[in-house]
């Protein structure tokens, strides 16, 4: 049973995949017969791992039964040869293939399966920052009526630059005794292998410091600060749980609004950023809104159990969950711009609907890409990674841009373009919202196998019918 409690904790939502981790100590204990009821009578390995899969999809798919997606039977899915179809969804060598033969039959494209050869990279990428070998910091190129140098405008926390005692601000002298000048030279003379040390001179308030820094890997910052003609610029790359704060892109996040307290106009810009896990989302959401506004409506399939007379079966179940502020946001004084485009999506949209429908916040850039289901992940019987999607979304309205994007209020290609607009609002700080979501499919979620016929991504007004016959509300 310890497998099952952690199955159905559910305990990190992603959006960027909107997801939800589920994890085992022991990724090769047998699952509990209550819930898998029909395991004693798999004998092989992989037949083992699709059958555990199909239960999967069949507690947690949301689609799984409001489209008839999932056969009644996993056998159905037994003995397929990987030569007699075609799928592009997750990754399976030739062992696992029919568990991938599966996952291709249904047609959202974020339900996914990938064989544990490579699962344990993936799940690495969708919950860190990228690792950076080098020094952990930033330089910008000063000019000045007598000279012109280089000064550190960015430290990462925890890196081999902080830890060297080297502080924003510093002037660059020298580096292992050479004189610099440009940023290029710069990134060239701090890069090297582990443990390697550069000797870095710099000028601090007209003193001169000499900082050993050991070079070391590092998770890149998801959350970076400039500044534009004095209107700070806060760009969120995603939303992850490990980055180089130990509170994630929440942490970095509520940094960046602690330094620029007290701006009257801030610039939020989430160009190509893909999303990321939820919970990151709603907090970093929540400190640009006041207490009791709506972050998101959820529909969410999780695991239920029902009483047929002295015995309990499980089934799928769906609930409502609304997610509001519980407390005045941080940042919830100032006027925001946002910037978004073709790549931001998921946990980016999210943020966007709900600062949008909240406050009505402009939004400078391009359509976004129109993602508002989110998906669980699960380390599986034999360490695999189930991406599975449970849960569709909607604003406070009930209104949804899956599928559709959300409409900047200024259509602009050019990103420089993009800047120069939202740094006109942010100026102003008086534009409201005027744009809403898009009215055309964008085809993002259609089938990318072969063997589903094709079908339109159900709407509110689709669900609903069925929704209220499962008393989902």
């Amino acid at each position: 049973m310890k497998r099952f409690y952690l199955l159905i904790s559910l305990a990190a939502l992603i959006f960027s995949a909107c997801t939800q981790t589920t994890s085992s100590d022991d990724s090769n204990s047998q699952p509990s017969n209550e819930i898998f009821p029909r395991m004693d009578e798999v004998t092989d390995k992989y037949e083992a791992e699709l059958y555990y899969n199909y239960v999967l999809l069949d507690y947690f798919y949301l689609y799984g039964h409001l489209r008839n997606e999932l056969a009644d039977d996993y056998k159905v899915y037994l003995g397929k040869e990987s030569d007699n179809d075609n799928f592009s969804k997750g990754y399976c060598t030739s062992d696992y293939y029919d568990v991938c033969y599966m996952y291709g039959q249904l047609r959202d494209p974020f339900t996914q399966y990938f064989d544990p050869e490579v699962a344990p990279q993936v799940l690495a990428s969708i919950f860190e920052t990228q690792t950076i070998r080098g020094i952990g910091a930033e330089v910008e190129e000063i000019t000045d009526s007598t000279s012109h140098y280089l000064r550190f405008s960015d430290i990462y926390p925890g890196s081999p630059a902080e830890k060297a005692g080297l502080q924003i601000g510093d002037i660059v002298v020298q580096i292992d005794g050479l004189s610099i000048s440009t940023t290029s030279n710069f990134d060239a003379m701090c890069t090297g292998n582990i443990g390697d040390v550069i000797k870095i001179v710099v000028d601090r308030n007209d003193k001169m410091v000499v900082a050993a820094v050991i070079v070391d890997e590092y998770n890149e910052p998801s959350v970076k600060l400039t500044y534009q003609d004095s209107i700070p610029v806060i760009q969120i790359k995603e939303f992850v749980v490990t980055s180089i704060s130990d509170s994630g892109s929440y942490g970095e996040f509520l940094t960046a609004l602690k330094k620029t307290e007290g701006a009257k106009s801030t610039i939020i810009d989430l160009r190509g950023n893909p999303g990321g896990e939820t919970r990151q989302c709603n907090g970093m959401t929540a400190e640009l809104l006041s207490k009791g506004d709506t972050i998101t409506i959820d529909i969410e399939a999780h695991l239920d159990s029902v009483f047929e007379g002295r015995n309990i079966r499980y089934i799928q179940k769906m609930d409502t969950i609304t997610y509001t502020v519980t407390a005045d946001g941080l940042g919830k004084n100032r006027y925001y711009v946002f910037m978004a485009d073709t790549a931001s999506a998921s946990c980016a949209e999210l943020m966007l609907s709900a600062l949008t429908t909240n406050r009505s916040t402009p939004v400078v850039g391009q359509l976004t890409y129109g993602k508002q289901i989110g998906q669980i992940f699960d380390s599986t019987l034999y360490g695999g990674l189930a991406l599975i999607t449970a849960l569709q979304g909607f604003d406070k309205n009930w209104e949804s841009f899956h599928d559709l994007g959300i409409v900047p209020d200024y259509e602009i290609d050019d990103p420089e373009e993009q800047m120069a607009k939202a740094i006109e609002l942010a100026k102003n700080a008086s534009e409201k919202r005027t744009a809403g979501y898009g009215t055309k499919r964008l085809n993002h979620f259609s089938k990318t196998g072969t063997q589903v016929q094709e079908g339109k991504i159900p709407t509110l007004k689709d669900l609903k019918p069925r929704l209220r016959k499962a008393k989902f509300f």
